[in-house]
């Protein structure tokens, strides 16, 4: 909510987003969420590139509820009831041409680094990442602050073509 909050005000400032990164034609993505949770199969959700998670995980550790403040998806004084609470990863093989790019206010597909802008109903932060989410096309580190990894939106229908592995974010955590 705070990030959220400063976010909106540095863009009413004028504060600009920082630039995301460029992604190779064909990339691996990881949806972090919820055991529970699933998409439609025309159904969006919010992915990060998993080189740049396992990278990630290297480098801040394999801690639970640091990884989940780090993705954006819990508040920096959050985590009792998410370290409880089971999650999963599901990797995806995908083309670069299926991602979009969630940056607020600009044009819908606009090429931002040879990934389009999404949609304006896709601009707006999803449940997953929604407390670190800056509408910059990138996360928002609850816990430091910091600026964290990209983020992109995939259609289930898309990323679901050349099938997908579901891990128990334990068991990712230890093998990044």
């Amino acid at each position: 909510m705070i990030a959220l909050l400063f976010t909106m005000i540095s863009m009413a400032f004028g504060q600009s987003c920082a630039e995301v990164n460029s992604l190779p034609e064909r990339l691996q993505v990881a949806w972090v969420s919820p055991a529970s949770k699933t998409v439609g199969m025309n159904g969006w959700f919010e992915a990060v590139r998993v080189a740049d998670l396992r990278a990630w995980v290297r480098e801040h550790g394999g801690d639970k509820v640091r990884f989940l403040r780090g993705m954006g998806m819990v508040g920096a004084r959050g985590g009792k009831w998410a370290a409880k609470r089971a999650y999963k990863v599901t990797i995806f093989d995908v083309e670069r041409q299926w991602l979009c790019r969630p940056i607020a206010d600009q044009e819908p597909g606009r090429d931002q680094k040879g990934v389009t802008i999404c949609e304006a109903r896709q601009q707006k932060g999803l449940w997953g990442y929604k407390k670190g989410f800056t509408g910059c096309g990138y996360i928002e580190d609850t816990q430091s602050g910091a600026r964290s990894l990209d983020v992109l939106r995939v259609r289930w229908a898309d990323a679901s073509s050349w099938g997908f592995c579901v891990l128990p974010l334990e068991r990712f955590l230890e093998g990044a």
